[in-house]
């Protein structure tokens, strides 16, 4: 789905991180992506949902500088390591879902 002219309404910062097992050694590699609110999906670096099937969004900071993101879909809950505050995202999201 390519929307060239659909105006991104906020955007998240995630981590993700990839384990690599080699026959000697375990290694991690750590990625940067973004989680992307449009006026009907949200995207990330390896979905997209429609709107209409997001039910909610919730974050759980930890004692650290990180927390975990969760995006509840009719798919089940995707959780996503944040390190920044998400309360404009959330926000931005219920009241796009307010006007539909």
């Amino acid at each position: 789905m390519n929307h060239p002219v659909d105006p991104l309404l906020q955007s998240l910062s995630y981590i993700y991180i990839q384990r690599a097992v080699d026959r000697l050694e375990q290694s991690f590699h750590k990625s940067f992506h973004s989680i992307c609110l449009f006026q009907d999906r949200i995207t990330t670096s390896q979905r997209t949902f429609s709107l209409e099937h997001v039910f909610d969004l919730s974050y759980r900071p930890f004692s650290g500088q990180t927390g975990l993101f969760y995006l509840h879909t009719n798919e089940g809950v995707f959780t996503f390591e944040i390190t920044e505050n998400p309360d404009h995202f959330i926000q931005s999201f219920k009241k796009v879902r307010i006007k539909k």
